[in-house]
């Protein structure tokens, strides 16, 4: 059974970020082909919540990479998947983050 999917604020800003940086970067159908590729992952998750690997410092936590440019963090509870934020691949590794989550 699928889940319901909430987006925190940070989920919603980290996400409009990494699209302004793309929308200055690409072409209007790459970046709606990306947004479609989102999509389709955020509809996996609600189906499979647990296809993505879990945090080594927060379990609850999980890292989904959804494209070369972006990964989502998010936390699976009882019916809902929450989502964290979304992460630019290009930026540093975000340990400091897990280790503070734990």
């Amino acid at each position: 059974m699928s889940k319901n999917i909430r987006w925190t604020q940070e989920a919603e800003e980290s996400f409009a970020h990494i699209i302004c940086h793309l929308e200055e970067k690409w072409s209007e159908n790459q970046v709606k082909k990306f947004i479609k590729i989102v999509n389709n992952a955020l509809k996996q998750i609600a189906e499979f919540p647990y296809m993505y690997e879990a945090s080594v410092y927060n379990p609850k936590v999980r890292k989904g990479f959804i494209a070369k440019q972006c990964s989502l963090f998010y936390e699976i509870n009882e019916d809902t998947i929450v989502l964290l934020f979304f992460w630019d691949n290009r930026r540093k590794p975000i340990r400091n983050f897990q280790k503070q989550n734990k």
